[in-house]
């Protein structure tokens, strides 16, 4: 499975860009993983509930349904 971004890419120049919650709980996996996960899934039209979860993340492992909503929220 190939990565789009390495992880130090992801966090040096995506990450700091995304606005934090100001509001509710805050993400228990790292921003990295999510960005990852949705970068993946635009650059390969795969849909939201067959993102391979285990082979993408290397820490604990995202349910799309997470990784849905930070899409949905980021995108408003």
């Amino acid at each position: 499975m190939y990565k789009l971004l390495d992880k130090d890419t992801i966090e040096m120049e995506i990450v700091p860009y995304i606005p934090l919650p100001k509001r509710g709980f805050a993400p228990t996996a790292p921003l990295y993983e999510i960005v990852n996960a949705i970068l993946y899934k635009l650059k390969t039209g795969v849909q939201w509930e067959y993102l391979p979860s285990s082979s993408l993340f290397s820490q604990k492992v995202l349910s799309w349904q997470l990784v849905y909503l930070h899409y949905r929220i980021w995108c408003r």
